[in-house]
């Protein structure tokens, strides 16, 4: 694939703004200078290709080869039909486990589709997400295998400090199950799962039935996530959809994420999507978000980035750099230091082996790799998720 260069991203960040300002900036974008294959892989990469493809629909098309119209006209097409798919499997999925006595929340996926966007078909999901309390996992993991989820790598272990999620393979489709028993790591602030249960709500939409999250807790989340992963384009991008969406309990939310201390997260998600994707705020929200300097130093630093498409891997040196000057308080950092350095991950039982009565071990040996990963891997730059420094899984 050849590389997006700047007018690629330009036009791709353009979709995103406000309609209809995204017509009129898309348009502005449309001439002789785009590499319109690598737009399309662009777009598709990060899940923004159906959205891309509604916004150009709306744009004078005489600069838009017939050929290329039609290729994204069968892609989005395409990722239609899967989202409808895994829309009616998530539903079938969740109404077995509650069935089953459990109360399963669906996040992501479908659902993230309907409350961002109103259309389950515009946002392209990569997977689908359930969480079910750390309790209820070995029953949902039976369950699931019935219905033919199995591990994805059978030495999964769902009892690592440092794993939230275990991946499911099922065997005739093509996407995956993240099944989660929390919302976030150890080393990152806590998303209260017990009270976003007890907030959840049904959403139904073009087949899909779903538990899920209210929209500040979904908010609250996408920040999270966002801010986990370094603040890839597709994420930001959620926020803003979200945030348009004009349902919003403000102070509900800016209250929470206080009581969370993850208030700079939110902060910053809520700079960027201002910054990138021109999304408006309550003027005593902007104001408060206005009111973090090191948020808006930190975003300021992102825009540069994300306009160039140039991605901060969360599992390198830069990333944990990067998650710290989000991390507010001393304790805070200090505990992100020491579950980041020690809490064992799936990753660490695929480096070593150990009999199930030294398990204890692995808080040994994720220390003992990580200081080896930083000591003995060359930094390397890249795009388009790169890393940027040297592993730290």
């Amino acid at each position: 694939m050849t590389s997006p260069s700047q007018p690629e991203i330009d036009a791709l960040i353009a979709c995103g703004a406000p309609p209809p300002d995204a017509v009129r900036r898309l348009s502005g974008h449309l001439d002789s200078r785009l590499n319109w294959p690598a737009l399309i892989e662009l777009a598709d990469s990060l899940r923004m290709l159906p959205l891309f493809a509604r916004v150009l629909s709306q744009c004078p098309l005489g600069t838009v080869p017939p050929a290329i119209l039609a290729e994204i006209r069968s892609r989005v097409v395409a990722k239609a039909m899967r989202s409808l798919a895994m829309a009616g499997e998530l539903s079938r999925l969740l109404r077995i486990l509650e069935t089953a006595g459990m109360t399963p929340i669906a996040f992501k996926g479908p659902t993230l589709a309907h409350a961002a966007y109103g259309d389950i078909a515009l946002r392209d999901s990569g997977d689908l997400d359930i969480f079910v309390p750390h309790s209820q996992i070995a029953k949902a993991l039976k369950i699931l295998a019935a219905e033919g989820y199995g591990k994805k790598s059978p030495g999964s272990n769902v009892d690592l400090s440092g794993d939230i999620e275990i991946t499911l393979q099922p065997q005739h489709l093509p996407w995956e199950l993240d099944l989660h028993w929390q919302f976030s790591p150890r080393y990152f602030p806590a998303f209260d799962a017990a009270r976003a249960a007890e907030r959840s709500i049904v959403v139904q939409s073009n087949g899909l039935t779903a538990r899920t999250l209210c929209p500040e807790d979904l908010l609250l989340y996408l920040c999270l996530h966002a801010a986990r992963e370094c603040w890839p384009l597709k994420c930001v991008f959620d926020i803003a959809a979200l945030v348009r969406q004009g349902n919003m309990d403000w102070a509900d939310l800016m209250s929470e994420a206080a009581r969370q201390n993850c208030w700079r997260m939110v902060a910053v998600g809520l700079q960027l999507a201002a910054g990138l994707f021109q999304t408006s705020l309550p003027p005593h929200v902007w104001s408060r978000v206005q009111q973090d300097k090191s948020a808006a130093a930190v975003a300021a630093h992102l825009v540069s980035r994300l306009r160039r498409c140039e991605q901060i891997s969360e599992d390198t040196l830069s990333g944990a750099l990067l998650h710290l000057r989000m991390v507010t308080g001393r304790s805070d950092r200090l505990r992100y230091v020491w579950h980041r350095a020690v809490d064992p991950k799936q990753t660490d039982v695929n480096f070593v082996r150990l009999p199930e009565v030294m398990s204890a071990a692995y808080y040994v040996v994720r220390p003992l790799r990580v200081a080896a990963a930083a000591l003995f891997r060359i930094p390397q730059g890249g795009r388009f998720g790169g890393s940027s420094a040297e592993p730290l899984h």
